[in-house]
């Protein structure tokens, strides 16, 4: 018996990123949460995930802040988890 492989598995790398992203939005206090999915489907658009997911799925929050904020701090802290991590 094989193991089943869906069209929204992700690599390694892009589930640990997706993770990191997960933990980011938690430790800013954002209420969003990635799965497989919708981070495939973010990562299919190129250029940056949270850019992409705003103004696909949160298009109300450009009207009330600066994109470029966002974004910003979401990968600051992002970067920041992924560099406290051990390897």
């Amino acid at each position: 018996m094989g193991i089943a492989i869906t069209a929204t598995a992700l690599s390694a790398d892009d589930e640990t990123a997706r993770n990191a992203y997960n933990t980011a939005f938690s430790q800013l206090e954002i209420d969003w949460h990635w799965d497989a999915a919708t981070y495939r489907e973010l990562l299919a658009g190129g250029g940056q995930p949270v850019r992409a997911f705003v103004e696909r799925h949160r298009p109300h929050l450009l009207r009330a802040y600066g994109v470029d904020c966002l974004v910003n701090a979401v990968e600051a802290t992002r970067r920041g988890l992924s560099a406290a991590r051990p390897r």
